[in-house]
């Protein structure tokens, strides 16, 4: 499974280079450098012939209110509604991004996430997650499509891709409106003091793991090959990424399948 992130997230310590080891999509919200970096690293996946999952978030961004301004500044502009539960999809990497994996995927899941505040009316953020202001629930309606089921012009993909976002606006509407649920009540498969013990056994677990590993490394190597290695990996991220140096060498227009595709150079003909 791959993730399309934004670009900064490469140059998280561990967290960015595992995922730039990973041939995660970073994309820097330049159209005219995403498009062929996204064509580039989906190519890279799709010539490996290995099964491939690609978490895609057509919006791009959170629900901020800055972020809901230019959404609805974007929608006065193209003559489109203006939402109050989504943003407007970016349709294009969503087009370009199924044309790429049309014969490699199956289907599109279609994820739709609507949450209990916290406190009635405060949009889930990083800050209040940091802060373990936790949403009381969270609700998902999948649906699956079927790749062979959806349009093949990229134009008709777009507005597929639109209509898809309308009827999540309404679905949302009647959830927050509604009685805040999807569908018909599902049994919970955890009781609330499971579900509360099993996250803090993950978090602990988590913890623990993260201390264990970080002296394992620092016993084993020391401070010196430890602060080398992270340097080596800063290097690496100012230099594009472990990401962008792999597809230099081994992508489709990379030096390794050059080299491959020229083949061994033929012996000259002695002259009498």
């Amino acid at each position: 499974m791959k993730i399309v992130l934004k670009d900064s997230l490469k140059s998280w310590p561990a967290f960015g280079w595992a995922m730039q080891s990973f041939m995660f999509v970073f994309l820097a919200r330049d159209k005219s450098k995403d498009l062929q970096h996204m064509e580039d690293v989906l190519s890279y996946h799709t010539s490996n012939h290995h099964p491939l999952s690609l978490v895609l978030f057509p919006e791009g961004t959170d629900l901020s209110p800055t972020n809901m301004e230019r959404s609805n500044a974007y929608a006065a502009q193209n003559k489109l509604p203006k939402y109050k539960y989504v943003l407007h999809p970016k349709v294009v990497g969503w087009s370009r991004s199924v044309a790429l994996l049309r014969d490699t995927c199956t289907a599109v899941y279609e994820v739709t996430i609507a949450y209990h505040d916290f406190e009635e009316g405060k949009r889930t953020s990083e800050a209040s997650l940091l802060a373990a202001r936790y949403p009381k629930e969270v609700h998902l309606h999948v649906q699956r499509h079927k790749m062979a089921l959806l349009p093949e012009a990229p134009a008709e993909l777009e507005q597929w891709c639109r209509r898809s976002f309308q009827l999540r606006e309404k679905r949302l509407q009647q959830f927050y409106t509604g009685p805040r649920k999807f569908g018909p009540e599902v049994p919970a498969p955890l009781s609330q003091e499971e579900l509360e013990r099993a996250w803090r056994n993950c978090l602990l677990f988590w913890l623990a793991g993260s201390v264990v590993s970080g002296l394992a490394l620092l016993l084993l190597v020391g401070w010196a090959w430890t602060l080398t290695a992270a340097l080596v990996w800063v290097i690496l991220t100012r230099l594009g990424g472990a990401d962008a140096i792999e597809l230099r060498m081994h992508g489709e227009q990379g030096l390794y399948r050059t080299l491959l595709n020229k083949g061994p150079a033929e012996p000259q003909k002695k002259l009498n």
